[in-house]
Formats: C-alpha cells, structure tokens, sequence
C-alpha cells in the first residue's frame, strides 16, 4: 500500500478502495464487451443483405416476435427475433441477414434490437466507472 499512497487520496479507506477497484475492474469488462458488441454491430451491418419481413406470431412475449422473410434466392426463413422492440403481428419488418447463411442470426433493422444490448453495455460500463471513481477519490459521497 505505501507504493500507493501518493496516488490514494488520504480520506480514502481501505474498504473503500477495494471497493472502488473491484467496480473499476467490472466497469473496465462491460465497458469493452460494450465496444466489442459495438464493433460487431459494425461489421454486421456492413457484411449483410436486407429484406423485407412479417410478423407472423407472438408467442414467446412481447419482445419476442416470430419474423418470416425470403431472402433474394427465394428461400423462406422464419426465426424468432429477440430483443428491444416490440412489433405487433402483421408488421412489416426490414430484415439484415448473412447471403450466404441466412439462418444464421438474422436480426431486424430497428434500433432496439440492432444497438440495444450493446449501448446498455456500453452505458452501464460508464456508469460504474463513474462509482469506482467515486469510491477512490470522493468516498465522502459514497458512504
């Protein structure tokens, strides 16, 4: 500990020092699955074809729509699309899907389930960066 004292302020308590490193290391491993997810996104729009889809049911929940789409081969795929959005039976829905693998995660073209998962990801790494700094050098508005 005496290689860190200059670096801790003196206000700063053991426990809350464990506690600021333990959500600093957490807020570092969302905050990169975040980016990863992010740049996975990326490269999934770009590496994708698109069509057009229906609602056929609901019958896993809300958030969960069965989508059928036929890709430009003519090849009927249904799947279930998870997610947050929420379409209604009936709905024309635009699809991103692999040319070469249709089955394989196609997903909608809409905000929620494009970029939902990553950005809270991303965010939620943020936001625990924000309390792990907090716990370091303000542990005053912590305890």
């Amino acid at each position: 500990m005496s290689m860190m004292s200059g670096l801790i302020p003196t206000k700063t308590s053991t426990g809350s020092l464990i506690w600021g490193m333990v959500v600093f290391c957490a807020s570092v491993c969302l905050f990169l699955f975040g980016y990863s997810s992010i740049k996975d996104r990326i490269e999934f729009i770009k590496s994708t074809s698109r069509a057009n889809g229906v609602v056929i049911s609901k019958e896993s929940g809300k958030y969960h729509a069965h989508i059928r789409f036929s890709t430009e081969k003519g090849e009927i795929v249904n799947y279930t699309q998870h997610g947050y959005t929420s379409f209604e039976v009936g709905e024309k829905v635009s699809i991103l899907y692999y040319a070469h693998d249709p089955h394989k995660d196609p997903g909608a073209d809409a905000f929620g389930s494009l970029w939902g998962g990553s950005i809270m990801l991303f965010g939620l790494g943020l936001l625990t960066l924000f309390f792990s700094w907090l716990s370091i050098f303000k542990p005053e508005y912590v305890t």
